[in-house]
């Protein structure tokens, strides 16, 4: 068990390189953490760690929303969202999810959303490579694409569109509009993303 615990506390240790903006308050949980579970007090180490692990997941949400794309010129766009969706009891749809909304040039709305670490790139891509499976669940106008280097899925329905990035192993990047007229923005708003490097921050 101990060093179940060393590996644990290793592993946390070795996350927060990737930013310093709270490793203060993440390293003295670690260490807290590691104290109470040599003490016996598993109660504590748990509750410790746990903070350690949100410390981490919002350095990791800072990352994500740095690397959502800038507006394109002309546009412009709101303070991003980000959350740790596992403390939040939502994990079963993603553990961390960043959010965006980008304005075009006449005024229409797109939303960027990032889900890291999302169960439902099974179901997505389940669709794409059988197109019968959709036809099933009843989903039509679904088209397999190919964006910022990912396979990717649009789906029109009602005249509107959603693009669904399939990028690495467990991030679905979605942007969607509220319109069918909004594909061309969406289309550019994908362009700009720098797919691989969000893949590279949680993966």
């Amino acid at each position: 068990m101990r060093q179940l615990m060393v590996l644990i506390v290793t592993l946390l240790a070795t996350a927060i390189l990737a930013g310093a903006a709270c490793a203060d308050d993440v390293t003295d949980a670690i260490s807290a953490a590691d104290k109470a579970y040599g003490g016996g007090d598993y109660k504590e180490a748990s509750t410790q760690l746990q903070t350690a692990l949100a410390g981490v997941n919002q350095q990791l949400i800072d990352l994500l929303v740095g690397a959502l794309p800038d507006p394109p010129s002309g546009w412009t766009a709101e303070e991003a969202e980000g959350i740790d969706a596992a403390a939040m009891g939502a994990g079963f749809f993603a553990t961390l999810v960043v959010e965006r909304t980008y304005e075009a040039p006449d005024g229409s709305k797109i939303d960027m959303a990032i889900a890291a670490n999302s169960p439902m790139l099974i179901s997505l891509r389940m669709f794409i490579s059988n197109p019968m499976m959709a036809a099933m669940a009843g989903e039509t106008g679904m088209k397999k694409v190919t964006v910022c280097g990912y396979d990717a899925m649009e789906h029109f329905d009602d005249g509107t569109y959603e693009l669904h990035v399939m990028a690495g192993n467990a991030t679905l990047i979605t942007i969607d509009g509220s319109k069918e007229s909004d594909v061309e923005y969406i289309r550019t708003l994908a362009n700009a993303t720098d797919c691989k490097a969000i893949v590279g921050i949680v993966e």
